[in-house]
């Protein structure tokens, strides 16, 4: 990104706007996981789609996961901007990485924290893609 910064009302709409996409994927990966849980998979919607495909159910999780990371990475960099004017330095971002891969690691599988690290990765590439 450009050496300009953003007005404060700027930061502050786009913080809040990411914070809530941030806790609204959450919810949905808590809900997947809880749906999840043996004693009520026959009954869930992740039970109908685990019959459907496993594979898709999976997908789903990954997608969530790293939605949550995009728009979680988001916020911590405007948050960062709008209280010290200095964007995210990579401990903000390393931290947000491993939080999101343990977090896919105890709701799901390894497989998927594995997936979701890789992901991450890439997603974080991206952002320093579009900075230069």
């Amino acid at each position: 990104m450009s050496g300009n910064t953003p007005e404060k009302s700027e930061l502050m709409r786009s913080n809040v706007v990411t914070i809530l996409l941030s806790i609204i994927l959450l919810v949905v990966a808590l809900t997947l996981w809880a749906w999840s849980s043996p004693d009520v998979i026959d009954t869930s919607p992740v039970g109908a789609i685990q019959d459907l495909n496993p594979w898709v159910l999976w997908g789903l999780e990954l997608l969530v996961m790293i939605g949550f990371f995009f728009f979680a990475s988001i916020s911590a960099f405007n948050l960062r901007l709008m209280i010290s004017g200095i964007r995210a330095g990579w401990t903000e971002i390393i931290v947000l990485i491993i939080i999101v891969t343990a977090m896919s690691y105890l709701m799901f599988s390894p497989e998927l924290a594995a997936a979701t690290f890789i992901a991450s990765l890439g997603v974080l590439s991206y952002f320093y893609m579009i900075q230069r």
